[in-house]
């Protein structure tokens, strides 16, 4: 299915119960390994949205409507999924992983609603931003309100190492988002402060929530992190590739947006290593400041890819699966062991 990926887990969960065995191996056959995945937690996701729609409640009414507008438009909860999905390859049962599952996408949550603030995105998840319906302050404080009740969440859990894990994951983020901002319209970003962005921004929450919030044995959390590092890794660099080849993503973001922001990603990176001409092009173009000139950027576009830019980052996500499935080796396998893996292969899969 084209559009499985953005299927409610609820739905997902509906048809695993009103369908007979045969019909839901056959549509397996044809669905997604998204939407696999998070058929083979279905009923597991059902209490992430509960837990999800409890940690939003708050008396001042205002505050469900704002955070409801992204959380519930339809997100493809990876990060919950993941944290199912390993907390089944670890063998961990208990009811812990749903809080862990739930925090983990309030906090992704957060870092939307204030990106689109910062980013001043017109849409997400196909409906216009929350900052625009509501109000710049509404969607900041609404996203500093979901990263209080995460790690309330996590803390009533009562388990040091998570609520330690998570913090050390939130204090990293933060670093990413503002090396993200401050570095916009630096021509000569390199990849290791790339990395170190992206490390941040992006990895840290998704190896917290694969290793389960490290509520599992220690053994198999680190082998989950790992796995989930590197899957935020190419997570992000396929997100960068898909940015420069798409005219339009699902989120309404124009070809070149991150661009159009200052942001060097990896494939110009690279292009620019390959064709070192380029690098003078862009540093034209980024000291005029915004608003860039749209012909130029289009044209700076087709450089990247024709210098090998999407390629040889398409090379790079493709390594970091590599590391991410190698991890995995660590633990018995298992059909969720086998969907993790599933999962990482989409990543670079979708990019082309």
């Amino acid at each position: 299915m084209t559009n499985s990926i953005h299927e409610p887990a609820h739905d997902l969960a509906l048809q695993a119960r009103t369908h007979d065995p045969d019909q839901v191996e056959a549509a397996d056959a044809q669905l997604t390994p998204v939407a696999s995945a998070m058929a083979l937690v279905a009923d597991e996701l059902v209490e992430v949205e509960a837990r999800l729609g409890e940690l939003l409640h708050s008396t001042v009414a205002i505050i469900p409507r704002v955070g409801g507008h992204l959380t519930f438009a339809g997100g493809k909860r990876f990060r919950p999924v993941t944290t199912l999905l390993a907390a089944q390859a670890a063998r961990y049962r208990s009811d812990k992983r749903i809080t862990v599952a739930a925090a983990a996408e309030l906090l992704h949550t957060a870092t939307l609603l204030h990106d689109d603030v910062i980013d001043e995105g017109e849409f997400r998840r196909g409906r216009p931003a929350a900052h625009l319906r509501y109000g710049n302050g509404l969607a900041v404080l609404t996203g500093d309100y979901c990263y209080a009740r995460a790690l309330q969440a996590v803390a009533y859990l009562g388990e040091p190492r998570a609520i330690q894990t998570m913090a050390d994951a939130v204090t990293q983020m933060a670093e990413g988002e503002v090396a993200q901002l401050h570095v916009a319209g630096e021509w000569d970003l390199n990849r290791e402060r790339y990395y170190m962005v992206i490390e941040r921004k992006t990895a840290a929450l998704i190896a917290w929530s694969s290793a389960v919030a490290h509520l599992i044995e220690p053994r198999h959390a680190e082998a989950l992190a790992r796995y989930g590092r590197e899957v935020g890794y190419a997570f992000q660099i396929a997100d960068d590739i898909i940015d420069y080849s798409l005219e339009l993503r699902d989120s309404g973001k124009a070809r070149g947006q991150d661009l159009r922001e200052g942001k060097t990603t990896l494939p110009l990176i690279l292009a620019c290593e390959y064709r070192p001409a380029l690098r003078t092009r862009l540093e034209a173009m980024l000291r005029q400041g915004p608003p860039v000139d749209e012909a130029e950027l289009a044209e700076l576009l087709d450089r990247v890819i024709a210098a090998g830019g999407l390629d040889g980052a398409r090379r790079s996500a493709q390594a970091h699966v590599d590391a991410a499935i190698e991890a995995l080796a660590a633990l018995p396998r298992s059909p969720a062991r086998g969907a993790l893996e599933d999962l990482a292969r989409y990543i670079v899969r979708r990019t082309g």
